[in-house]
């Protein structure tokens, strides 16, 4: 009697530690659950508060457009509220912060002004349009499209000094292509390092610099268009001469020409051992020194 109330009262302590183990398991696997949960929370919510932004910045573009003073001052407050409750980190740099911030101060400060510079605002709320784009569409933002644009206007001053232009007609042609780079620098700042930005800006000021001087040094300014073109590329993820040269096959035909050529070289085995075989079998083999 003695032993089986000992062996009773022994299963229940087990029992009770076993229920006290998967408890204790259970509550640690909840709390580590709640917290992922939380951190993907957290996440979907900055990133909501990004799409927000990208959207009232496209509304914002399309009222300076218009020149709906009033609601361009409505958006731009309210992209400037909403920046205080944006988590941007893993999304950009501190450059790529301040960039944005300083485009939410270009567009305020020009809105102010749009009586007397409609350009201004407008040019100022592409900036914004761009940049909250570039945070919002990381894979494929819009001032990549800008590309084309860019390359024209290097081109075009670059035409422009082997033609030995008048100092006049390079200004302008430079002015062109700087209104371009400003208008995508914010964006590009957010997905670029600082570095690639810092190089294309100091190419930028020299030759400005080549620009403006009465007598331009045409000859050196030949020069800085080819770093021009290979910081540009650089910047919007192209290689050099990449439009130059077209793959054989492209898309679904690159694979179908690779099962093609496979299916060859399997078949000429195939052929190749078949020979062998046959020729094994009526007692004939290759000869060998």
């Amino acid at each position: 009697m003695k032993r089986r109330f000992k062996s009773t009262l022994r299963l229940w302590i087990i029992s009770f530690m076993a229920l006290l183990f998967w408890a204790n398991l259970s509550y640690s696997g909840s709390a580590q659950s709640n917290s992922e949960n939380g951190q993907v929370e957290e996440s979907v919510s900055a990133n909501l508060s990004i799409q927000q932004m990208n959207e009232e910045a496209a509304l914002l573009y399309r009222y300076a457009l218009e020149q709906d003073v009033e609601k361009v001052r409505g958006s731009i407050l309210r992209i400037s509220n909403g920046l205080e409750h944006i988590s941007f980190e893993g999304q950009t740099t501190v450059e790529g912060i301040h960039a944005l911030s300083e485009t939410v101060v270009e567009v305020k400060e020009a809105a102010v002004r749009i009586k007397s510079d409609t350009t201004a605002l407008q040019q100022a709320s592409a900036k914004l349009r761009l940049a909250a784009d570039s945070l919002a569409n990381p894979a494929k933002p819009l001032w990549l499209q800008y590309y084309k644009i860019i390359k024209d206007d290097l081109q075009a001053l670059s035409l422009a000094a082997n033609q030995r232009q008048n100092a006049a007609t390079l200004l302008s042609r430079y002015a062109a292509l700087e209104e371009h780079y400003e208008t995508v620098r914010p964006a590009a700042l957010i997905r670029r390092e600082p570095y690639e930005i810092a190089q294309l800006d100091a190419w930028m000021s020299h030759t400005k610099g080549l620009t403006m001087g009465k007598q331009p040094d045409l000859s050196q300014l030949q020069a800085m268009m080819i770093h021009g073109e290979e910081l540009v590329n650089q910047l919007f993820g192209r290689e050099k001469d990449e439009s130059a040269f077209v793959p054989f096959v492209q898309g679904p035909d690159r694979r179908a020409a690779g099962m093609l050529i496979t299916s060859v070289i399997v078949a000429a085995l195939s052929y190749a051992g078949f020979r062998k075989y046959r020729a094994q079998q009526q007692g004939i083999f290759p000869f060998r020194r």
